[in-house]
């Protein structure tokens, strides 16, 4: 394990090289290298089976890829090679949390208890794998006292801190998105992959839900990997966007920069590829599809 990184704005914090994916004769990405900086929001966008999601699912060790070499650059503890983790390991170890495009949240607990559960390795070191917990030593009620304060902040940034006692499957659809994202920030992470979170979302959710990816990125000092198909969300907060189509990157680069590529208006629309992409196909550049 290398030397610590330092936690600089921009600094590299996930570096993807040669990733490549196959499921069979099916290749589901394709020789794909990119990074993703530490304090900035990368998105990764492209048309539906470009890949995005499989891509995540490498990163967060549901999958193992053919080939390719995935690094965590650590701020503290060093460089994580998350291809040879298991899957258990890299968030407990290399600091990446995960949301889904379909919600997990455990629909018969409450709020509070899904934030709770959240930090379930952190109490369980503090019981010391034991029957510390069961007897309330006191290493075990002073880490017990940490994650519930550690949640109430996130439901207050969230705004739920009213509905804690609520049960989480009983929440709107906008407060089950926050929910996950702040579950997932209670793992205290390095590294935050969305999947979608902006789906489903109406205006005010999806202005709401950028202010919170922006307090997260600016605040706690962490970076983000984004997949969204809604392009007000992406070009909105992006600080860097990657492009995936059939597998392949087809290119890289600033919301403007990828905004007027012809790479990417071909990906998206199949023609006009020397024209920029008029304002109601970045709203949703998969619908225009």
């Amino acid at each position: 394990m290398s030397v610590a990184a330092p936690d600089k704005l921009g600094d590299s914090l996930i570096t993807v090289e040669h990733l490549t994916m196959r499921f069979g004769g099916l290749v589901a990405i394709d020789d794909v290298s990119f990074q993703g900086a530490n304090r900035e929001i990368t998105a990764i966008i492209g048309p539906n089976g470009a890949g995005k999601t499989t891509l995540f699912n490498c990163l967060t060790g549901f999958y193992k890829p053919t080939v390719g070499r995935l690094t965590l650059h650590h701020p503290r503890k060093g460089d994580f090679l998350l291809e040879r983790m298991e899957g258990y390991q890299i968030p407990q170890r290399a600091g990446v949390a995960r949301t889904f495009q379909n919600i997990r949240l455990f629909p018969a607990m409450s709020v509070l208890e899904n934030l709770i559960v959240a930090q379930h390795n952190a109490l369980m070191r503090a019981s010391g794998y034991s029957v510390a917990g069961l007897l309330g030593l006191r290493g075990y009620r002073q880490a017990e006292r940490q994650a519930v304060e550690l949640a109430r902040f996130w439901m207050d940034r969230t705004g739920l801190t009213d509905r804690a006692d609520i049960d989480a499957g009983n929440l709107p659809y906008g407060d089950q998105r926050r929910l996950e994202i702040a579950r997932a920030m209670c793992t205290n992470p390095v590294l935050l992959c969305l999947d979608e979170p902006a789906a489903g979302l109406n205006p005010r959710e999806s202005s709401d839900l950028n202010a919170l990816l922006r307090y997260i990125r600016d605040e706690h000092s962490i970076g983000i990997l984004l997949i969204e198909h809604d392009m007000s969300v992406v070009m909105e907060i992006s600080d860097h966007i990657i492009v995936l189509d059939y597998g392949r990157r087809i290119a890289a680069g600033t919301p403007e920069e990828i905004r007027n590529n012809p790479d990417v208006i071909r990906a998206y629309l199949g023609e006009n590829e020397d024209e920029p992409l008029p304002p109601e196909v970045v709203r949703d550049m998969e619908e225009e599809r």
